[in-house]
């Protein structure tokens, strides 16, 4: 288990380095400059060198580096051992790794399954295609689902609702529940909704549109409830949409549509797989100025399949 010390130096780490606001009281985001990836990075660090993985619940109860550190010890007293999956350190160690900035668009990592016997995937031209396995739907936190009638009354509701429609689909318009019928499939070459796996609750949309098969390019969009926001967690079935795209179409990278107060949750990824290839100058408007409009190009990894021939399932930093 990690002392006080150790916490906060390790916070303060992946928050690069920023000492004087470190504290037990400081907010993680506001003080500390947290976005999604950092968070997350947080997140296998408590199961690499903590021992303790958290569940969905316990990772969005804190905002303070005190409460964090209080939700972390209590689930080492209750546990011992990661919860959920039941895993020890070592192995939650790997599943998490899969969930970092470092990592946010790498393939080389076993990803989290129903079933972690199964590879991550078999190269059809090297072992037959009798091999092949669906592409995994599923993280260590929310699994993708086929979206059916019952469900668009919650896409309406998570589309219009004041704090996630300014960011979406319509940005503040409120169409009627007719028209968002009309319009959800509109250009969308797939798209599913995002479910709880603790709790088997909708919490979000993730949509793949305006795909160009012949230059294998497409767009990606995401939407979570607001109790999500912030909180790191997000990014996780984003990452598992697109790998699925991935797989499933020749495509040679994905775009993401970010307006400028949007970009500083994804500011920490930025890397060769991830990375800022536009930029429409005062694209967007929102309360009372314009905005920029980054445009975020997303590759998948060039030896994806050569690693998984070989069978090394290890992480890019292990």
């Amino acid at each position: 288990m990690l002392s006080r010390e150790d916490f906060l130096r390790q916070v303060t780490r992946i928050a690069g380095g920023n000492h004087e606001k470190a504290s037990f009281d400081a907010q993680l985001a506001a003080d500390l400059g947290y976005d999604s990836f950092a968070l997350l990075e947080l997140h296998a660090l408590l199961a690499e060198a903590g021992g303790v993985v958290l569940g969905e619940r316990e990772w969005m109860s804190f905002g303070t580096v005190g409460e964090l550190y209080q939700v972390y010890t209590n689930a080492w007293n209750q546990r011992g051992t990661a919860p959920h999956l039941g895993l020890g350190p070592t192995e939650s160690m790997h599943v998490n790794r899969a969930i970092t900035r470092d990592t946010v668009t790498s393939r080389n990592e076993v990803r989290s399954t129903p079933d972690s016997s199964l590879p991550d995937r078999v190269d059809s031209r090297v072992h037959g295609p009798g091999h092949v396995t669906p592409p995994p739907r599923s993280g260590q936190f929310f699994r993708l689902t086929t979206l059916t009638p019952p469900l668009i009354g919650f896409l309406y509701e998570l589309a219009v609702s004041p704090e996630v429609g300014f960011r979406w689909r319509y940005r503040g318009a409120v169409p009627d529940f007719e028209k968002f019928e009309r319009d959800l499939w509109a250009g969308v070459l797939a798209q599913f909704v995002v479910e709880s796996v603790e709790t088997g609750q909708p919490v979000g949309n993730v949509i793949c549109y305006n795909p160009d098969l012949g230059l294998g390019t497409a767009y990606v969009g995401a939407a979570m409830l607001p109790s999500h926001l912030g909180s790191g967690l997000a990014i996780e079935p984003v990452k598992t949409f697109m790998n699925y795209v991935f797989d499933v179409w020749p495509m040679r990278k994905l775009y993401l549509e970010v307006p400028a107060f949007n970009f500083t949750q994804f500011a920490s990824a930025q890397s060769e797989n991830f990375r800022v290839e536009g930029r429409l100058i005062d694209h967007d408007y929102y309360q009372g100025r314009h905005w920029d409009r980054v445009i975020i190009a997303v590759y998948p990894e060039r030896n994806r399949y050569l690693r998984t021939v070989r069978g090394d399932t290890r992480s890019s930093d292990s």
